[in-house]
Order: C-alpha cells, then structure tokens, then sequence
C-alpha cells in the first residue's frame, strides 16, 4: 500500500489517543505492517512528545461538588450515611483545584504538535522531490550542451566545403581502437570520433597530434566516456595542412612533444 498524507494523519490520531474507525483502523494496521518507515518514524515521534507533553502538565484533582453528585446518585439512606464525612470535609479547607485551562492548554499543544510534525514531514518529502527534480534537469542541461555542442561542430567543420575524413586504425597496446578525423584545413580544426579507446589512469590523458612535413603538432587531450567513445573537437592547428594524425597516451593536460605510446594513426587516403 503506497504512502500517503492520509497514513500521516491516521497516525497522529493514534498518537493522540483518538480512536480510529473500524475501516481507518484496519488500513493503518495493514500499512504499518507493510514496514513504512515514514509512519513509524512519524508514530514513534509523535508518541515520545506527547508523553514527554502529558508529563509537563500538572495533576488536576476533581471539583469539591463533584462527591456531593456521586453520593446524591447513591440514593437517601447512602447520602446520610456519608452525611458526617461531608461535615468533616466542610469543615477541613480543601486544596484548591487545578484551573481548568491546564487541560485546554494540554490539548491545544498536542494538536499543535501533531500539525507541526505532519508539516515536518511534508518539507522532507518537498524537499527530496526539488532534489530529485533538480538532478533531472541538471541531466537534460548536460544532454543539451552535448546536443548543441556536436550542432556547433558540424557546423564548424563537417559542413565546410573542403573537409576531409582519415582513418586512424588501432596500434601498440589497443590494436581494436578505431578513429575518424574530420578536418577543414579552411577553418583549423579538427573533429576526431573515435571508440574502443581503453580507460586510462586519473594522471593520463589521449592526446591528438597533427603531422606536417613529420613533425607532429599538438592539437589537444581529451578523455573518453565509460564505453571508450570520445567526440573531440580539436584545438586550432598550428599547419593547417594536415598530412597525417595520431593519438598517444600522455600525462593529463597535454605535453609539447609525443612521448608515450602510440594508440591510433593514419594516413590522408
């Protein structure tokens, strides 16, 4: 049975003291008995304060006419009888009774009690759910920029007139690698779609190199996701006309120069 305001609100009767209908009754008994954390948290605290609550407030002794009342009820030959207890209780100085409002203070805290409680609990259950709206839309903002990220590249390069598209196989350490570079040599860029890529430690980043006349030029590092894609946008290239490309595995940030192993090349077709 799933939760609801009104299992919050069956409790705090019960833990009021109030008796519950045959119908309300047996719902909270067969709720409480599905294990609601929330319902028995909520009774366990209401319980605790309304104990602490009735311990605070002091005894109130019955009023002085109440006896006469009772002995009345008794009938003539018990009202005598209890005659001289009554002349006697004249006679001794009564101690004076509790206000009444001692118990309408009690009351009224309880019920003020059990409201603040029950609102308590619906800040939480606010509160967890703006969590957890949040984190959504946090998701749908990442997968947006990602969106218009790869919108901006296409735009950027693979819809220029004069892109070009290389291979890059697999090599060393990651034979199964695969790669495409798509570069405009107009525009100086690069967009390098590669799977397969082996994760690598939090110090080590891929770095992409850019050949001209053999000379590799950095053109930036980049990490793949958990199933070893990676969608990189390449940094400006320092000779715009490419003649080769290459992917090594360098300490994270980049270095100038290639310096470990060589995981993916290729060359112009």
């Amino acid at each position: 049975m799933a939760h609801s305001e009104r299992h919050e609100e069956l409790v705090a009767a019960v833990a009021l003291g109030m008796p519950l209908a045959g119908a309300d009754r047996a719902e909270l008994e067969a709720h409480l008995a599905e294990g609601c954390a929330v319902c028995e948290g909520l009774l366990a605290d209401m319980r605790d304060a309304s104990a602490a609550l009735g311990a605070s407030v002091p005894p109130a002794p019955p009023p002085p006419e109440l006896r006469g009342r009772i002995l009345a009820s008794l009938g003539p030959s018990r009202a005598e009888a209890a005659a001289p207890a009554r002349r006697a209780a004249a006679v001794t100085p009564s101690a004076p009774a509790s206000p009444v409002i001692w118990r309408v203070l009690a009351a009224a805290a309880a019920l003020l009690l059990a409201i603040v409680v029950l609102d308590d609990a619906r800040l939480r259950r606010a509160r967890e759910e703006l969590q957890s709206r949040t984190a959504e839309l946090a998701a749908r903002l990442n997968t947006s920029q990602t969106e218009l990220a790869q919108r901006v590249l296409r735009a950027r390069v693979l819809e220029s007139e004069d892109v070009q598209m290389m291979m890059l196989g697999g090599q060393g350490p990651q034979p199964g690698a695969r790669a495409r570079v798509f570069w405009s040599p107009a525009a100086r860029r690069g967009v390098l779609v590669a799977s397969n890529l082996a994760p690598l430690p939090p110090d080590r980043q891929y770095e992409l190199w850019v050949f001209h006349d053999g000379k590799p030029y950095n053109a930036g590092v980049f990490d793949p996701d958990p199933q070893g894609r990676a969608l990189f946008e390449s940094k400006d290239f320092t000779q715009p006309a490419a003649q080769n490309f290459a992917v090594t595995v360098e300490p994270r940030g980049g270095v100038p120069a290639p310096t470990g192993p060589i995981v993916l090349v290729g060359k112009p077709a």
